[in-house]
């Protein structure tokens, strides 16, 4: 009995790793607000986002699979004059850079890597409206 409370114990350990918060992204669609949380990525390298349900899932789902590579999301992206707010912020410092493609306008919130800032999902236009994280890739947690 001990030996079972103590694996459980120890496999608890990863469960409550993978489920620490690191930071927010609070997107809105007119009226609707959405704070989606962020969390550990399982690797000192990758953060996650923490799982939702109804509108939120859908929103996340959309966020992570359009979040990653610069070069792979939006390979064709024109860079924006316009700055990302102050609002946005990655660990200490602030990712500035946009661009922007035919569907999404996405924030460089580190180098080589992007974030759907501003975009539509079905007959809703969302937009980043803060943002704290750290300068790290976004995975998908299974």
């Amino acid at each position: 009995m001990r030996l079972f409370i103590a694996a459980l114990a120890w496999l608890s350990c990863f469960t409550l790793m993978a489920q620490t918060p690191r930071g927010t992204l609070r997107f809105s669609s007119g009226a609707r607000r959405v704070e989606l949380q962020i969390i550990d990525g399982n690797h000192p390298a990758f953060i996650a986002l923490r799982p939702e349900q109804g509108e939120p899932a859908i929103l996340r789902r959309f966020v992570l699979t359009h979040t990653g590579p610069e070069k792979m999301i939006a390979p064709n992206a024109s860079p924006l004059k316009a700055e990302a707010p102050a609002a946005w912020k990655v660990g200490k410092h602030r990712g500035t850079k946009l661009i922007q493609t035919d569907d999404a306008t996405y924030w460089c919130y580190t180098p080589g890597l992007v974030l759907p800032s501003a975009f539509r999902i079905g007959q809703s236009t969302w937009s980043l409206q803060s943002a704290d994280l750290p300068p790290l890739m976004f995975v998908e947690l299974q």
